[in-house]
C-alpha cells in the first residue's frame, strides 16, 4: 500500500477530498482528537491543515495519471509533495501512521499518568510514541511530540489520569 500526500486549498480540502473518496481512492484529511474547555469533551480538528492523504495501491507514475485524468474540476489542488517521482511519505512515516490513526484517519485521545515526571500512556494510540512526548499541557489535555512531519512538531490529545492500579 503506497500513501500520497496532496497540498491543497484548506477551504477546498473537503470537497477536493469527496471527490477522490467517488472515484475510488482511500482519501481522507488527517485529524486528530483533542479536549476543548468550552464544550467540556473532545472535538477533532485537522492534524495538518491544507493536506490530504491517499492511501492507495497504485505506483506512483499509475496515481500521478489518475490525478491527471480525472475530469473534474479539482479545484484546490495546490500540488502532490513527492520527491524524485517517489511517495512523500517513508516507509517508516508510513507505519507511523498506521500506528496513530484509526480507520478514518484520526489521532485518538490517548490516556496516561504521570510518574517520575513522564507520562506513562497506558491507553491510545501514543503508547508506542511515549518516548517521544516532549511537553505535555495538563490543562489543554495536549502533547507535544518530537516527531516532525513537514517541518511540524506533532500535538496529539493526551488525558492525564490517576495511576491505574
Amino acid at each position: 500500500m503506497n500513501w500520497y500526500v496532496l497540498f491543497v486549498l484548506v477551504v477546498k480540502e473537503d470537497k477536493l477530498c469527496s471527490l477522490l473518496r467517488k472515484k475510488g481512492l482511500d482519501a481522507f484529511i488527517p485529524m486528530y482528537e483533542y479536549y476543548r474547555r468550552d464544550i467540556k469533551g473532545n472535538a477533532i480538528k485537522p492534524l495538518f491543515p491544507g493536506y490530504i492523504f491517499v492511501r492507495s495501491d497504485l505506483e506512483q507514475l499509475d496515481f500521478d495519471q489518475f490525478l491527471f485524468n480525472i475530469k473534474e474540476p479539482k479545484e484546490g489542488l495546490i500540488k502532490e509533495l513527492k520527491k524524485a517521482d517517489v511517495s512523500a511519505l517513508r516507509d517508516d512515516e508510513i507505519k507511523m501512521f498506521e500506528y496513530m490513526f484509526d480507520s478514518k484517519g484520526i489521532l485518538r485521545m490517548s490516556q496516561a499518568f504521570i510518574e517520575d515526571k513522564r507520562a506513562k500512556i497506558y491507553k491510545g494510540p501514543l503508547v508506542h510514541y511515549q518516548d517521544h512526548i516532549v511537553k505535555v499541557d495538563k490543562h489543554n489535555k495536549l502533547a507535544t511530540l518530537d516527531l516532525e512531519f513537514m517541518d511540524r512538531r506533532f500535538v496529539a490529545g493526551l488525558e492525564i489520569t490517576s495511576k491505574i492500579r
